[in-house]
């Protein structure tokens, strides 16, 4: 019985605090940027050349470009190359670069990958090339915005007094994770209406077992004798009630 009283009053409380369902809601912040961009030459100086081919994406699709590039006086020269930029990724693969005469590539990439860049270059050592010139492989810098660009290859010419002439750069990928991913909040929804509640049917009290019966013991005495006697009158019969003799008391016979 009182088991089934706990319980019931268990499932009561329960109900009237009112269960709540919790859900995970997603509330937009800033949109997602990404910073991902590829080139394949680009240089500046007495010779420039601007980015080309050049690739950029801010929306994580992922774009492709190729193509070759000269400078106006043909002193620097790109045969080919393909970038592709996109989802965080980004990478540039060249082939048949030269400058001046002085410094050339068969082939170069350079590939960034949520801020993981590597990079290789067939073609003159890094170093210094002649009087004034300076080959650097696999420069790499982090921007102001988080991004990492890698430059597979580094021609800087300087002209008298350590002032720079020309900078080429061949294979450039910039690449960085998404800004702005939405917050995710979780929101309790309570029930519009409280589970009903049906008590448990009463229980009646347990049935009454009655006591074993009583069994009086026999009574037990000295038994009693009757005999009928004829009054001498003849008149009829009565009964007398013989006592029994004590049996310290000894009766001797009436004589007639």
């Amino acid at each position: 019985m009182k088991r089934l009283r706990l319980a019931t009053v268990v499932i009561v409380g329960l109900s009237a605090g009112g269960a709540g369902l919790l859900l995970y809601t997603s509330t937009a912040g800033a949109a997602e940027t990404h910073r991902d961009a590829a080139y394949g030459i680009s240089a500046s100086g007495a010779a420039p050349i601007g980015a080309k081919p050049s690739v950029s994406s801010t929306d994580g699709t992922t774009k492709t470009a190729s193509g070759g590039a000269s400078s106006s006086d043909g002193t620097i020269t790109l045969s080919s190359a393909t970038v592709r930029a996109g989802g965080g990724k980004a990478s540039a693969e060249i082939s048949g670069f030269s400058a001046f005469g002085l410094v050339t590539a068969s082939h170069a990439t350079a590939t960034c990958t949520n801020g993981q860049a590597s990079s290789s270059v067939s073609g003159t050592p890094a170093g210094s090339v002649g009087r004034n010139a300076k080959v650097t492989y696999g420069v790499k810098s982090t921007n102001s915005d988080g991004s990492t660009t890698i430059i597979a290859m580094r021609v800087t010419v300087t002209a008298g007094a350590g002032t720079e002439a020309a900078m080429i750069n061949v294979a450039v990928a910039t690449c960085g994770g998404p800004t702005g991913s939405p917050t995710v909040k979780p929101t309790t929804v309570k029930p519009s209406t409280s589970p009903t509640v049906t008590t448990s049917p009463t229980i009646g009290t347990s049935p009454t077992t009655s006591s074993s019966p009583t069994t009086s013991a026999p009574t037990t005495g000295a038994p009693t004798a009757s005999s009928t006697q004829t009054s001498p009158g003849g008149g009829g019969t009565g009964t007398a009630t013989a006592v029994p003799p004590s049996p310290a008391t000894t009766r001797a016979p009436v004589t007639g």
